[in-house]
């Protein structure tokens, strides 16, 4: 028996990824299907034949007032509620998720307590990777002589993991404060592409380490 409710006959476009993303990703927004087309980047008819088939589905409701049509996410939708939110949710939500996975992996070896910063950079960090993207991760450390155990302990243990469960390679830096704070202050890569576009998963802002 084939099942009425096929999430790849919903999802089928890059165009209903898009505006799925940006309606739930908005809580309670409702608009034109142009004022969409802008937020998720798509021609305005691509837009508008993708919302159109989104509503047919019950996904999107759909409100007339005088010319214009307006959208909005079906909260009351079994899809909407079962799938579509929380494959959005997991998706928003990667860098804390990458945060709660090194923090306790480092727990767990019990060298958390040498950790002074987390940072992820590069196009994770961004927002831009695409498929065989690496995720870049600076792990800054008070003690120097932490750096080679802890190096070991990512490339044996950490990263593996990480892989299993993300499905993406983890690319990791260890260095010591003093070691980041020199390199920070003679603007050496790879801190002086980090320092440009990052997010501070734990700990210490880079100019603060």
């Amino acid at each position: 028996m084939t099942s009425p409710f096929q999430i790849s006959d919903i999802i089928d476009t890059p165009s209903k990824l898009a505006i799925l993303r940006v309606l739930t990703s908005r809580p309670g927004l409702k608009a034109t299907g142009r004022e969409i087309a802008k937020l998720s980047g798509y021609s305005v008819p691509s837009t508008h034949e993708s919302l159109k088939d989104l509503q047919s589905r019950n996904i999107l409701t759909l409100e007339i007032v005088g010319k214009q049509h307006i959208y909005a996410l079906n909260e009351n939708d079994r899809i909407v509620q079962k799938i579509i939110r929380p494959m959005f949710k997991a998706e928003s939500g990667v860098k804390e998720e990458i945060r709660d996975f090194l923090l306790s992996e480092m727990k767990k070896a019990g060298v958390r307590k040498k950790l002074v910063s987390l940072i992820l950079y590069g196009s994770a960090q961004k927002g831009r990777a695409v498929k065989g993207s690496d995720v870049d991760i600076a792990v800054i450390l008070f003690q120097a002589r932490d750096v080679a155990r802890i190096t070991d302990l990512f490339a044996s243990i950490i990263a593996p993991k990480f892989r299993g469960y993300f499905g993406v390679q983890l690319d990791f830096y260890v260095k010591s404060a003093a070691d980041f704070r020199r390199r920070l202050k003679k603007n050496l890569p790879p801190v002086s592409t980090l320092i440009k576009s990052y997010s501070v998963l734990y700990g210490k802002e880079p100019l603060e380490v």
